[in-house]
């Protein structure tokens, strides 16, 4: 039998023992209970008090755990330092997005110590092995539940400085937990009930009830249904509109989603990437100018509702103007929605452009675990019932119809969806939306002031600034970055009280590491510069970009 090393475990088993709460083995408490609980460990506090929101505590109830970067900062996701990079090219190499599995213990608690050297080994290759013939049967490895338990710390560590990704981490669904002992499956069509018993059909028809009214659809026009993310639901409206118009040309920005041009690929479609605007737009007149070459074919247009590097909403009414100067009709043309993050907050905030169904659109795809909070990645796709028509087809096995990507389908999200949607209520919702957006300008003129340069586009809580140059800060903050810029997309769990810890640290980076210079006279940190985003920008100064991977 190979033999591991036993102190190191040792170590790891013994932190895990002291920093476990004594209560862990208890039964959770219950909703009423949870009302007033508040728990104390590891200096940091714990409040279960949800209610219409999902908004952090106030300011004053936050501790700081970990206020200092003076020590050498940790990775804490027990990654060897010599992998590499997802793209050649470094300066692309953001950090990996990280699910949101996470229960609203932490998101707010200010920010979490990571993990000792011992706790990492506990979470190591080496220790979460699965044992898999005789001679090897697992006597020198950790227990499940201090694996577990170390886990849970690194995913408080993780949730407590999530800045980069459009993850809303604080939600409560505690109430929920008595279901995951099913094996809820919508398999087939949400509105045609399958001989399976054992899902959640009427929630998932109320959520999508729910976005049908909030997108302004007549009744009895409407088909869509839960997906697994915001990507399945941009493969499912685009495959409708190829079938809508098999020889239809698709048409979206550069800085779409790579979702849209991966759609294009699956389904064999001529795509075309239209130029942006330097704060992310689509470029009009280069899309009016694309679309004048290709009259004798159907147009597809993926309409950008916030792109995922600057936030950018496309002007959907100038696109239809487009449309319409170009003498194309409507059976001529498929416009999809691509909604993930702020097609679900643009209705809430006041003067906003609509983007409904009162418009000559097709479908909507819009991510559930983003703005409503859900600990497993989700989404909801929306389109004309017409539309579904052409891709239905009856499967006996499941006495359903089949009109979705998936066969088997998560009905536990459904049900976490309906949930958080009926907690919320409108109110809680608009809450949510006028915290992001008056955080991310908050944000916006903190680094603004502290002479790094930041942009933030009108209909966005989305804050794009110029790349740290120290790596280990950006991972540090799970910053998503693209070349020579990165983003903060301000969230619910985005507070103040983080900003104020980010920014010092971007200043601390600044003095140490100098700035980010642009990699070129056309990069995206040279767009940030543009007047077209209105006001003023600080300009970079050159520097050295400091990797440590």
């Amino acid at each position: 039998m190979r033999s591991l090393i036993n102190p190191a475990y040792r170590a790891a088993r013994s932190a895990a023992a002291r920093t476990r709460c004594p209560s862990s083995s208890s039964v959770l408490p219950t909703s009423s209970a949870a009302a007033s609980l508040v728990a104390s460990n590891n200096n940091s506090v714990v409040d279960f008090r949800r209610f219409k929101s999902s908004l952090p505590l106030p300011e004053d109830e936050h501790e700081i755990t970990d206020s200092s970067t003076s020590e050498e900062p940790r990775l804490d996701n027990n990654t060897s330092p010599t992998v590499s990079d997802f793209t050649s090219d470094p300066l692309k190499a953001g950090t990996p997005s990280p699910w949101a599995v996470f229960d609203a213990w932490g998101a707010g608690e200010g920010i979490i110590d990571p993990l000792s050297d011992e706790e990492e080994a506990m979470l190591s290759p080496e220790m979460v092995r699965i044992p898999i013939d005789d001679e090897d049967d697992g006597a020198n490895l950790p227990n499940e539940s201090d694996i577990l338990a170390t886990y849970d710390k690194l995913l408080k560590r993780k949730s407590s400085v999530h800045f980069g990704y459009p993850y809303n981490l604080m939600y409560n669904h505690e109430e929920l937990y008595e279901f995951m002992k099913y094996s809820i499956n919508n398999l087939g069509d949400p509105f045609i009930t399958s001989n399976y018993g054992v899902h959640s059909r009427q929630f998932e028809c109320s959520v999508i009830d729910f976005f049908a009214k909030l997108w302004k659809m007549e009744s009895d026009s409407y088909w869509g249904y839960v997906t697994t993310c915001g990507t399945e639901g941009n493969l499912h409206g685009i495959l409708l509109a190829r079938e809508c118009h098999p020889d239809g040309v698709l048409y979206s920005s550069r800085e779409t989603h790579y979702s849209i041009f991966k759609a294009a690929r699956y389904y064999r479609m001529d795509a075309k990437a239209i130029p942006t605007l330097p704060m992310g737009e689509i470029d009009y007149d280069a899309l009016a100018a694309e679309i004048s070459k290709n009259k004798d074919r159907p147009v597809i247009i993926n309409v950008n509702i916030g792109t995922t590097v600057k936030g950018a909403v496309d002007n959907l009414d100038r696109i239809l103007r487009i449309l319409k100067t170009l003498d194309i009709p409507r059976e001529r043309y498929h416009i999809h929605c691509d909604g993930a993050l702020f097609a679900m907050m643009m209705p809430f905030v006041d003067w906003a452009p609509e983007v409904s169904f009162r418009k000559p659109i097709d479908s909507i795809a819009v991510s559930g675990h983003k703005m409503l909070g859900c600990p497993m990645p989700c989404g909801i796709a929306l389109t004309r019932k017409e539309h579904v028509k052409k891709v239905e087809q009856r499967i006996d096995y499941l006495n359903s119809v089949d009109t979705t990507i998936m066969g088997s389908r998560n009905g536990q999200a459904a049900l976490y969806l309906w949930y958080s949607l009926r907690k919320k209520g409108i109110a809680g919702i608009k809450r949510d939306v006028v915290h992001c957006m008056e955080t991310a300008q908050y944000l916006r003129d903190k680094i603004t002031e502290a002479g790094l340069t930041c942009r933030l586009n009108d209909l966005s809580s989305t804050v794009v600034l110029e790349r740290p140059l120290d790596d280990k800060l950006i991972k540090r903050w799970q910053l998503a970055c693209e070349e020579d810029i990165a983003h903060v997309v301000v969230m619910p769990n985005v507070t103040k009280f983080k900003i104020d810890k980010f920014v010092e640290e971007l200043v601390e980076c600044k003095n140490t590491h100098g700035r980010m210079k642009p990699q070129r006279e056309d990069s995206p940190l040279k767009k940030l510069e543009s007047s077209s985003w209105g006001g003023s920008a600080v300009a970079p100064v050159a520097a050295t970009f400091h990797e440590d991977y």
